[in-house]
């Protein structure tokens, strides 16, 4: 059947390539005019089961419902990081199944990580940042193909890489202005506050001792707490540091409004040109995050909108974009951004 006019609205339950293999279109996309239109003229032909009715889950009363299941998730957390204050280690296993439906929501569903995008807010930062960085870590390792028990691992490190935040003056956790340096001294004690808190726990895993302790460490040798390099920073800990610094920077914060999309991956790409990030962990989970927009409209800083065609894997910070009639490669035109979304 061919693509037309009735079947805006509708939504891809399969990615569409074009016919040298390109990515056009990816599940999950609800289908406008625009996406018709350049569908025809890719004369592109598909199966009628290719294309469902918009659910109840794009709705309003489902962006609550979603609100609300996180919301509950991030105050089941405070308590669980409560008892860590005063000793009492939760069970992983019962972590782990209130994180698992989140991380394969993220996954199976494309739509669903706009709903945490925008429900995430600076209301107990430090434990929805922890509930983030647990979901982010196991979609990176979903991603880059882990085994289900890695997985599993990786958001169990994101739940307790900042619990020694617990232990930090909470009005230098929450000061709006610029710390002094004693101030940053005591917040990077944090890493080792939670390492000293968790092995407590006999049975823990190594991993989410390591999580906790050297999130903060980069691969130049500039992190802390012990400024290790390369390949003695653990690999699992490489991807937790993407996860982390990913949340940090589209989230509100005491001292600074969140960071849209494209100033994120712009500054995790800096990250990873720098030697400071893994860039085959920091790439292809931005191509992730980006290819969830192919076909948005977007904002450049010449004062024109244009929609998002193509994301590269090697670049997918560097997409080609679409200026009316015209396509252009953002990796041959440095001088041309993207600023944001277009409302």
């Amino acid at each position: 059947m061919r693509i037309s006019s009735k079947h805006i609205g509708k939504i891809l339950i399969d990615d569409i390539y074009s016919v040298i293999g390109n990515l056009l279109l990816r599940k999950g996309t609800i289908l406008t005019k625009k996406h018709i239109e350049s569908l025809q003229n890719h004369e592109y032909y598909f199966e009628p089961s290719s294309l469902i009715e918009q659910p109840n889950h794009l709705s309003k009363d489902y962006f609550q419902h979603v609100k609300g299941i996180y919301q509950e998730s991030v105050s089941a957390f405070q308590t669980i990081f409560e008892k860590l204050e005063t000793q009492k280690m939760p069970p992983l296993e019962e972590l782990h199944q209130m994180l698992t439906p989140l991380v394969d929501k993220l996954v199976d569903d494309p739509v669903f990580i706009r709903y945490i995008e925008q429900v995430k807010s600076y209301d107990n930062y430090t434990y929805s940042h922890s509930l983030n960085v647990g979901i982010y870590s196991s979609l990176i390792g979903k991603i880059l193909g882990l085994e289900r028990e890695k997985i599993k691992l990786l958001g169990q490190m994101g739940l307790f890489h900042d619990v020694g935040k617990l232990l930090i003056d909470k009005n230098i956790l929450q000061k709006p202005g610029r710390l002094t340096e004693s101030e940053w001294n005591e917040i990077q004690k944090h890493t080792t506050f939670g390492y000293e808190l968790l092995r407590r726990n006999k049975e823990i895993d190594p991993h989410i001792l390591q999580g906790a302790l050297l999130h903060h460490e980069r691969l130049d040798g500039s992190g802390y707490p012990t400024r290790l390099k390369h390949e003695k920073i653990p690999y699992f800990v490489q991807i937790l540091s993407v996860a982390d610094m990913y949340d940090a920077l589209s989230s509100e914060r005491s001292y600074r409004p969140k960071q849209n999309l494209f100033v994120t991956t712009k500054i995790l790409v800096q990250e990873a040109s720098f030697n400071r990030l893994n860039p085959a962990i920091v790439y292809p989970f931005i191509n992730y995050i980006l290819s969830n927009h192919i076909r948005d409209e977007v904002v450049l800083n010449n004062g024109k909108n244009a929609e998002i065609i193509f994301i590269h894997a090697d670049e997918p910070h560097l997409p080609i974009i679409k200026i009316d009639d015209h396509f252009i490669d953002l990796r041959k035109h440095k001088d041309i951004e993207i600023l944001d979304f277009a409302n």
